[in-house]
């Protein structure tokens, strides 16, 4: 025996089922079952009670979205805190090191410059100027470089001055005795001749 499908009760119950449904309804205890439980599935379901969301609910869920919005930027700002920090402290760092690389590397030039100054006024030491004879051109030119070194020495005799400053004014103290140097040794050579 075929019995109905719960379409056919479906439609039953809505008052659109065929003849054949209908009668077979009345004649088989089964599906007359399936029909009166059918009927009370859906009294059961128009007697609960009807649930309509509140309306005043909106500024609540707003709220909610405001400060989960704000804790979310909140640690974005803290961890790009922590970020420029380490950044900040890596930088100092760097600048720390390449300082004190610098500044070791300045007072060696400086002790360099010192040093071949030295050994320059020794060079000129040797060249005794009295014995030999000087062209007024020369004279000149030894006047002039002595002029230069004596305000180079000058400046330096400045108290505060900057490291930066010290070696250039060694750099061009140098290059001026090396040049005088080389004006004595010209002449010395020459008269030699």
């Amino acid at each position: 025996m075929i019995h109905c499908t719960m379409e056919d009760l479906t439609l039953l119950r809505d008052g659109e089922g065929t003849a054949w449904a209908r009668k077979h309804v009345v004649d088989c205890g089964d599906c007359q079952r399936e029909f009166e439980e059918l009927h009370q599935r859906v009294a059961r379901l128009k007697a609960l009670p009807t649930l309509n969301p509140p309306r005043d609910r909106w500024p609540v869920i707003r709220a909610a979205l405001v400060a989960e919005r704000r804790k979310s930027r909140m640690t974005r700002i803290r961890w790009g805190s922590v970020a420029l920090a380490a950044s900040l402290a890596g930088i100092i760092t760097v600048r720390s090191v390449q300082k004190q690389h610098t500044d070791t590397n300045r007072a060696q030039d400086l002790r360099a410059l010192v040093n071949q100054s030295q050994q320059l006024e020794e060079a000129l030491r040797s060249y005794d100027p009295a014995s030999r004879v000087m062209s007024g051109a020369t004279a000149g030119a030894v006047a002039d470089l002595e002029d230069r070194i004596a305000a180079v020495d000058e400046e330096l005799d400045q108290p505060g001055m900057p490291r930066d400053n010290l070696v250039g004014l060694w750099r061009q103290r140098v290059q001026l005795m090396q040049g005088l140097v080389n004006v004595h040794a010209a002449r010395a050579t020459y008269s030699g001749m």
